[in-house]
């Protein structure tokens, strides 16, 4: 079963009596040359690759404008993650909260329901750093059926979802941020998310029931990287992910990797 860090992520287990249940939720993310063809690609996949239209950061504004068009709401600022070496990044849904005050004004820097993401590749790792995509759609499907007390415990349960941190970075909440881990926005589009540090919510009397389900629910994540196919992203290439669908994660790796990120919030979200 799931094991904890230090800092508070649960790690979940390869449980191959999964694998069969698990082996057909990955995604490989075809390329799209037209904006048009990359719209067609992400609502059917969840997700698509293109090339980025000019070298720098600010090739991510400009795909995410192309692709998402007049439903386009908030960017967040453009994330240069330049790393050299990297621990296997399991599965898991981007968000988060960081909010500031700008001269009295309450600023959000980052949300917790950014529902599109966009990765640029700007130098691949020399060895691994490979990335993997899960239909999180297809998941929970299969799990009605193959886990359906899981299911359940997905789609009917409040959990603390960054309340595991055992020292909360500036981007965790104060106030515990309870949710469900498969939910649907009040316009009926379904979300599925996965957070290594969430909890049961504060003074749950069944707590150590849904602390149970949380562990199984990481064994699933950690059983299907096993599983699913894992892709590269080279340079000058932009993925772009739909991030209500798809959970997506990365090998680890040595050597340099540079990619950029950006998160947007488009009119489909919430």
């Amino acid at each position: 079963m799931a094991t904890r860090t230090p800092s508070g992520r649960r790690v979940g287990a390869v449980r191959r009596e999964l694998s069969d249940l698990l082996g057909s939720t990955g995604v490989l993310p075809q390329s799209a040359s037209t904006p048009e063809e990359a719209r067609e690609l992400l609502a059917r996949d969840g997700a698509v690759v293109v090339a980025e239209p000019t070298p720098g950061p600010e090739a991510l504004p400009v795909v995410a404008a192309q692709v998402y068009g007049d439903r386009l709401r908030q960017l967040f600022a453009v994330r240069p993650l330049r790393q050299q070496s990297g621990e296997l990044l399991g599965l898991h849904s981007d968000g988060a909260y960081v909010v500031v005050d700008v001269h009295g004004r309450t600023v959000a820097l980052r949300d917790p329901d950014e529902d599109g993401l966009l990765q640029r590749c700007v130098r691949p790792a020399p060895e691994g750093g490979d990335s993997f995509l899960v239909d999180g759609y297809a998941l929970v499907d299969a799990l009605a059926t193959g886990c359906p007390e899981l299911h359940a415990f997905l789609t009917g349960t409040d959990v603390d979802y960054f309340g595991g941190w055992a020292s909360a970075p500036h981007e965790v909440p104060r106030t515990p941020l309870v949710r469900r881990l498969v939910e649907h926005t009040r316009a009926g589009r379904r979300v599925v998310r996965a957070s290594e540090t969430a909890v049961p919510v504060p003074r749950e009397p069944r707590a150590a029931e849904h602390d149970a389900q949380l562990d199984l629910w990481a064994d699933v994540l950690a059983t299907a990287v096993d599983v699913v196919p894992h892709f590269r992203l080279e340079a000058g290439e932009v993925l772009v992910v739909d991030n209500y669908r798809c959970l997506h994660g990365r090998d680890p790796f040595t050597g340099q990797r540079n990619v950029d990120v950006l998160t947007v919030l488009t009119a489909d979200a919430w």
